[in-house]
């Protein structure tokens, strides 16, 4: 199988993850290890600020904001600091209670006060920057928190805390080329149409599949027509043939497609990257670039990848760079300073987790390479590793201004691989990532198996529709909440609108459980026959007792329900 064998030649470093894998070399644990944050037995906070979107165009200066944050945390996490709270603040858990900090935002000669409640999270404060030129160059952008406390004694002035952060500002001039803008409320990307014929930039969560240039798409260029439904294309390097990647950037414009530009072949070489950026960072189409991809595998240099961010933001700006992580945990904050959006790509069906049949090596933290590092061969790995690579660009405060998409396993029955995942199995892995935080999926790769409805491909069309209908809507609105709970092996994730609530499921187990409604927040469900929509119901048993206050599903099963009180 060629997708499988690409991957066993690119594991072919000296190391993989840093870690030793073929018979003849020795056990060398390979560092790198992520350092988790130290608990404070006292309150912190966590006083963050960036801009709403990124970039900002001359067109959206009047209705520029920026988003704060001020969590109370007990965790050492970047930018926390000590904060003495009032003596009748009562409990951390909420903010009621706590009072609020004057918070100024300073960009140029703009300065904007506003109060905002301690211990809240996406405050928006809306700043006017037209005053400020449009420039390639971002803007540094200064917030700063005052706290008051009354003091001891009501004689006494009061206590005041001041708390300092920094942000960034890209503030470009309007354009006719193609933007793609975050929203760094949610992560979700934000683009007009592909087509390049002007519109409202509307939100976007991509969903797609990885297909190789020079095997599949320089010889059918029709493949395009039956990935049009995703909404966007990734080719996979070297685009040898420049004259077909150019008919492959037209057709995907005259299908309303977004593609993805990859620099996985050459990033390294940054006059490569400058020629390439200023190539296609016009074309009407192109939803962002992709650089390095499994750095960390390939234990490439550690600031190789921020060296092509910084380029590619020195030419362009108006695109956000990816980056794809394979490691469970080796070099990650080095790796994602040089990324806007960072890939898990956890492939975990099939493997033998301690033992390679490539290598003929066993698999431990400390050596072996067997296909999907450190995993259970489960897919609780991929919920794993989403939810650790959010985790992480919290601690490392990125959490607003880097996001996390997932690569659902589209392969298989090769090399470390004895089995390709279900179509089932496959979504389950997209399901799970969407629960824990990512807000893109890109599958590796097109085309995968036979197009029968039990297969990847007979899943992905119908699913792809379902839901950029029922579950883009709730990852991409701001006022939304979310959160995620674990009843005896069954993965849920749970949205709020104020209207309606969203719930995808997956049964991670290999046995029928029955979860109540209760135990994923949704107690108020007592009668799911008329409070619940299931826009997707797989391998759910709708009959079975307590159905009406649960769900019960068989081995694997997953679903999407809508439930409104």
């Amino acid at each position: 199988m060629v997708v499988a064998a690409s991957l066993v030649r690119g594991s072919l470093a000296q190391t993989w993850c840093g870690k030793n894998y073929m018979a003849n070399q020795s056990v060398v644990p390979p560092g790198g290890q992520f350092i988790l944050p130290t608990r404070s037995a006292e309150p912190l906070l966590s006083f963050r600020c960036a801009p709403v979107f990124r970039p900002y165009l001359e067109e959206d200066a009047k209705s520029a904001a920026f988003i704060v944050d001020t969590p109370i945390v007990y965790d050492w996490i970047a930018g926390a600091e000590p904060i003495s709270l009032s003596s009748n603040s009562g409990s951390s858990g909420g903010s009621t209670g706590l009072g609020s900090l004057s918070v100024t935002i300073s960009v140029g000669s703009i300065h904007t006060t506003a109060n905002v409640p301690l211990n809240a999270t996406g405050i928006q404060i809306p700043v006017d920057i037209s005053t400020l030129a449009a420039q390639k160059t971002a803007y540094n952008v200064t917030c700063s928190a005052t706290y008051s406390t009354p003091s001891s004694s009501g004689s006494q002035p009061a206590n005041v805390q001041i708390f300092d952060t920094s942000s960034s500002l890209l503030y470009l001039p309007d354009t006719n080329a193609s933007v793609t803008k975050t929203d760094l409320r949610t992560g979700a990307l934000w683009v007009r149409p592909a087509s390049g014929n002007g519109g409202a930039f509307a939100p976007f969560v991509p969903q797609g599949f990885y297909i190789n240039f020079d095997e599949y798409l320089a010889t059918n260029l029709s493949m395009i027509d039956q990935l049009k439904d995703d909404g966007f294309l990734h080719p996979i390097p070297p685009y040898d043939n420049l004259t077909i990647f150019q008919q492959v950037i037209e057709r995907t414009i005259s299908v309303g497609m977004y593609i993805v530009y990859d620099m996985r072949s050459n990033y390294q070489n940054l006059s490569t990257v400058a020629q390439q950026v200023n190539t296609y960072a016009s074309i009407p189409n192109l939803l962002n670039w992709e650089t390095a991809h499994e750095p960390d595998g390939n234990s490439d240099p550690q600031n190789a990848a921020q060296a092509t961010y910084d380029l590619i933001y020195e030419i362009d700006g108006y695109h956000p760079v990816s980056i794809v992580l394979n490691c469970q945990d080796y070099n990650f904050s080095p790796y994602v300073k040089g990324a806007d959006i960072v890939l898990q790509d956890a492939y975990p069906i099939g493997i033998n987790a301690t033992w390679s049949p490539v290598w003929n090596t066993e698999c431990t933290p400390d050596f072996g390479h067997c296909g999907c590092d450190n995993c259970q061969g489960q897919m609780w790995d991929v919920k794993a590793r989403v939810q650790t690579f959010k985790d992480r660009l919290n601690i490392l405060g990125f959490d607003r201004t880097k996001s996390v998409w997932t690569t659902p396993q589209a392969f298989g029955s090769a090399a470390y691989w004895n089995t390709t995942p279900t179509g089932i199995q496959w979504a389950a892995m997209g399901f799970t990532s969407f629960s824990h935080g990512a807000i893109g999926s890109k599958s590796y790769q097109y085309p995968t198996t036979t197009n029968n409805e039990t297969s990847i491909e007979g899943t992905a069309s119908a699913l792809t529709v379902l839901i950029q209908k029922y579950v883009q809507p709730f990852l991409v609105d701001p006022n939304a909440t979310s959160t995620n709970y674990n009843y005896q092996g069954v993965d849920a994730g749970v949205w709020y609108n104020g209207t309606s609530y969203l719930l995808v499921v997956v049964n991670m187990n290999s046995t029928q459980v029955y979860a109540p409604y209760q135990e994923m927040g949704l107690g108020w469900i007592t009668n799911a026959t008329k409070q619940v929509q299931r826009v997707v119901s797989i391998y759910e048993i709708p009959t079975a007792s307590g159905n009406l206050t649960g769900i019960t599903f068989e081995p694997g099963g997953i679903g999407i329900h809508i439930a409104t009180p």
